[in-house]
């Protein structure tokens, strides 16, 4: 099954059809095979992140995960659960909500920037 996404169609039309919803199960899968382009699915797509951005990206993940576990973030807190989940949760809020990401986690907004839309604009870190 490497390189394979399944996806419950339930759940894909859910995600679609509620405009309150903020978790994306196609982004969130999709994003663990792209994690996983480099033969580890850790939360450091190391085939889509420039490598001067690695060390940046990897205290970012550790920061907001803190951040989160001390209820000062509105990132969803399954992110906690490790750097892979991290990665996914974040891409979904990246791509459902990048205005408010960017207002509210700009350097995270940054990193995410530059490993799903890379030459877009440069990091401010």
């Amino acid at each position: 099954m490497k390189d394979v996404m399944i996806l419950s169609k339930q759940d894909l039309h859910q995600d679609f059809s509620d405009p309150h919803s903020h978790s994306n199960t196609a982004v969130h899968e999709f994003v663990h095979l792209i994690d996983a382009a480099d033969g580890d699915t850790d939360g450091c797509p190391r085939t889509f992140i420039p490598p001067q951005y690695v060390v940046p990206w990897l205290k970012r993940i550790h920061q907001e995960i803190r951040l989160i576990k001390m209820g000062e973030s509105d990132i969803n807190p399954y992110a906690t659960t490790n750097e892979a989940e991290f990665l996914a949760v974040a891409a979904e809020y990246f791509f459902e909500q990048p205005q408010r990401m960017q207002e509210k986690h700009p350097e995270l907004y940054d990193l995410l920037v530059q490993v799903f839309m890379p030459g877009k604009k440069q990091a401010t870190i």
